[in-house]
């Protein structure tokens, strides 16, 4: 049975897209197979993030949801552009192209043709984990998502209106109840990670399983390139651990 992770923030700009391709990617290092999928139809990224240039893209999930393909047609297989030895890893893409974005949000799309195609994708390619990468806010992917995954991880900066987005984030999943996990992350240099862990779960009354500092080297990175993959020892995979392990022990109970 696949395990499915949606990862969300409130606002844009948090790191949402970073981490769901550098988790997806660090469990397919573990030996998983693991699916992503860019259900961000607004603002695409993850094709970015996975290097992946226009000639590359066939068939995006946009196609699949106005009925121009198969949900299978929409996969790109990068388990070797990724040079993964042990896992799999297989990719979802939105289209970045502008009437196919402006095409799929004026249309809507079924609920259902979305959660068929999870069943489909997690089916043919014996997927152990789909981690989706949602639209930032709360509208309908994003509560579609929510409520056809196992577990929900939310992401939050320290600005003020991050945290309150946050606290609605986290209201959401309780009230769907699914399990959840919260991320601080991009937390400014020189503040105190652990006085930032402390207050955020003394405001939420939710554990916040791990707390990136903002890194300039992933910056320096421009969003192009998989962090994980070329800085293994880095501080950042490291910060990533505390989930990998927790999405291990809730997918196997």
């Amino acid at each position: 049975m696949t395990f499915k992770i949606a990862v969300h923030s409130f606002k844009g700009g948090t790191g949402k897209s970073t981490i769901t391709a550098n988790l997806a990617v660090s469990l397919a290092l573990e030996g998983r197979r693991v699916g992503a999928l860019d259900l961000d139809l607004a603002g695409p990224g993850l094709h970015v993030l996975f290097e992946m240039k226009p000639d590359e893209i066939k068939h995006t999930l946009n196609d699949y949801l106005v009925g121009m393909c198969s949900a299978n047609d929409t996969t790109i297989n990068l388990t070797e552009k990724m040079n993964l030895k042990r896992g799999s890893l297989v990719f979802v893409p939105a289209s970045f192209k502008a009437e196919d974005i402006i095409r799929v949000l004026s249309k809507g799309y079924e609920i259902g043709m979305f959660r068929d195609a999870l069943d489909v994708i997690s089916r043919i390619h014996d997927l152990d984990y789909m981690i989706i990468d949602t639209h930032p806010g709360i509208e309908k992917s994003t509560l579609v998502s929510m409520g056809v995954c196992d577990m929900n991880i939310i992401i939050s900066r320290m600005d003020s209106q991050d945290i309150f987005g946050t606290g609605v984030m986290l209201e959401v999943t309780r009230v769907l109840e699914k399990p959840q996990i919260l991320i601080a992350n991009m937390i400014p240099p020189g503040v105190d990670k652990e006085k930032v862990r402390a207050r955020l779960e003394t405001l939420f009354s939710t554990k916040v399983i791990t707390a990136i500092p903002f890194y300039t080297e992933i910056l320096r990175a421009l969003s192009s390139e998989v962090f994980v993959l070329k800085n293994p020892d880095h501080d950042f995979s490291a910060a990533l651990r505390p989930v990998i392990e927790a999405l291990e022990i809730k997918a196997n109970h």
